[in-house]
């Protein structure tokens, strides 16, 4: 998609793939970064097409995206209000992922770097190829098989309690209608680390944890729309909401992906 050294023309949205980004420093490969569906991706230096890109970017699997032209971009932020909040958030989420980056930089052990890399990510880590994580996290292969290996096989009767936990916390006290609900948060709530609230979710739940929770969101508004004397009294949108949901795009968007309708077709299913 980009070699380093080329000026970036797009802002790539990522509706469906895998991407990685890597520089090239005395003849050896450094992933950057690990970018799934639902991201967007760009150059980190030049990433407005002032200069050459520092890294190369590339699509490991079969991946559907939308190129954004860089020039377009630099028109609408000079006439669109909301475009200039869009693309501060694209921003955000590049300095934000930058700072976690050079955090694993400094830490200590593979262990330590591989904890912190789960603490800190929203993947579904099983999504991406060991070999890709330990690159990034610049440790050798065979010691994230280890830490991999290691992690599968924890203490039963903890993972029972890490169960029980959760459930209780997401059916009982019906946590994913936090808007803004964050897996620091859910972690701190709970009381137990992040990294092994987070390694819990992707290897026994099999979710990343913004997956996790969109899934009793969507759960929580399909029941509600079985019964319509349950929600008569909002519209779909403030269903939604209601769920936990932060925005209609994100809810209409997560619950096509569940049901394969929107939540208005599925109403009018359950009425019928």
């Amino acid at each position: 998609m980009l070699k380093q050294g080329e000026t970036s023309e797009y802002l790539y949205l990522i509706i469906k793939g895998l991407v990685v980004g890597y520089t090239t420093l005395k003849n050896k490969k450094l992933t950057t970064y690990i970018c799934l569906e639902g991201e967007s991706v760009s150059a980190i230096k030049g990433m407005y097409g002032d200069g050459p890109s520092g890294e190369s970017i590339y699509a490991v699997e079969d991946s559907h995206l939308i190129g954004l032209p860089i020039h377009n971009l630099l028109q609408w932020l000079q006439t669109s209000f909301e475009l200039n909040i869009i693309i501060r958030k694209i921003v955000e989420s590049f300095y934000k992922s930058a700072h976690q980056r050079s955090n694993l930089v400094r830490m200590g052990s593979a262990q330590e770097k591989y904890e912190f890399y789960l603490s800190t990510t929203n993947h579904n880590i099983q999504r991406i190829p060991p070999q890709y994580i330990a690159d990034l996290l610049d440790i050798k292969p065979e010691t994230l098989h280890k830490i991999l290996k290691k992690a599968k096989q924890p203490n039963e009767a903890s993972v029972q309690t890490y169960f029980e936990l959760i459930e209780d916390y997401m059916r009982d006290q019906e946590a994913f209608k936090q808007h803004g609900l964050t897996l620091p948060k859910m972690a701190a709530d709970l009381r137990v680390p992040t990294h092994q609230l987070s390694h819990v979710l992707n290897f026994h739940y099999k979710k990343s944890f913004t997956a996790f929770v969109n899934h009793y969101r969507v759960d929580y508004v399909r029941s509600k729309l079985q019964n319509t004397s349950a929600w008569q009294h909002l519209t779909i949108e403030a269903l939604g909401k209601e769920g936990g949901f932060s925005s209609r795009s994100a809810f209409f968007a997560e619950f096509k992906s569940h049901t394969g309708m929107t939540p208005s077709e599925y109403a009018k299913s359950r009425q019928n």
